[in-house]
């Protein structure tokens, strides 16, 4: 009788770990630090509006700002994850967006427009631990030059660069949180940012998640002074956010999501909302 109950006892645990883990990787699309398996996996498909007036100051980091031009785009963007087996998966971010600056050039009204594919982003993440409650994995991910450089506005940086990043993630029954980190070291030498993401949502309701989005990035010069073709490599910015994801089904869920812009240095300083839809399978 013991041994029969201990035996019942292994398989409900193991029966609440599998539900366990199932709802944090059924929170969000994002990538994170659970690696689905074989066959399945989950991606984001949304459009991003993005409004920008003034500029962070060129000379220091901080939350000072200027007025400057006007930077408006609309992008479209899938993100997602592909489960390969082997504790492997294939990630992705492809984006194209419409890109419009507008200036005062001796009292005219001056728009630039440019539209079409951005730099698109691939990597493999291998999966280390892999519990209900904690993973963690590392990628690799290459981010392949495919925007424009000759458009104005510019719809890419110009330089492929690799990207190897560590990922960390807590689960609870009701909750999911998650820490991408790591380094974009551009191939042409001219500098390294290194990156930072926190991702956290929270189960309010049955269907209803509240999600919360901080991204920071840091730019190290590997050439000084770094050649005028390479400051579009130059990317110094911290910008905080807000999501609620409504769950219509187990795999489908709409979102919205609000970012702003709050501290940087030489880049502008501006606000994005989001809608989409996540899907997983």
């Amino acid at each position: 009788m013991s041994a029969a109950r201990n035996v019942r006892g292994r398989q409900m645990w193991r029966l609440g770990a599998l539900i366990l883990m199932y709802r944090a990787l059924t929170i969000a699309a994002h990538a994170d630090a659970w690696v689905p398996s074989a066959g399945s996996g989950s991606f984001d498909f949304s459009l991003r509006q993005y409004d920008a007036t003034r500029l962070f100051l060129p000379d220091q980091y901080g939350t000072a700002t200027l007025p400057g031009s006007e930077l408006r785009y609309t992008m479209l963007r899938i993100t997602g994850v592909q489960g390969l087996g082997e504790r492997l998966s294939l990630e992705y971010d492809l984006r194209a967006a419409r890109v419009q600056k507008i200036r005062i050039h001796h009292g005219r009204r001056v728009v630039e427009t440019a539209g079409g594919v951005q730099d698109q982003e691939v990597g493999l993440n291998f999966a280390l631990s892999q519990r209900a409650d904690f993973a963690d994995s590392i990628t690799l991910n290459v981010v392949a030059a495919t925007g424009s450089v000759s458009s104005t506005p510019a719809l890419g940086v110009g330089h492929t660069a690799v990207e190897p990043d560590f990922q960390i993630g807590f689960a609870g029954t009701r909750w999911r949180a998650s820490l991408m980190a790591g380094p974009r070291v551009f191939l042409d030498g001219g500098a390294a940012q290194m990156r930072a993401e926190l991702d956290a949502d929270v189960r309010l309701t049955r269907r209803l998640d509240l999600g919360a989005i901080v991204f920071y990035v840091r730019t190290s010069k590997l050439r000084s002074p770094l050649p005028v073709t390479d400051h579009a490599e130059r990317y110094d910015l911290l910008r905080p956010g807000l999501r609620l994801k409504y769950r219509v089904t187990g795999h489908l869920k709409p979102f919205i999501e609000y970012e702003q812009d709050v501290a940087g240095q030489g880049i502008h300083a501006g606000r994005r909302i989001t809608v989409g839809v996540a899907y997983s399978y």
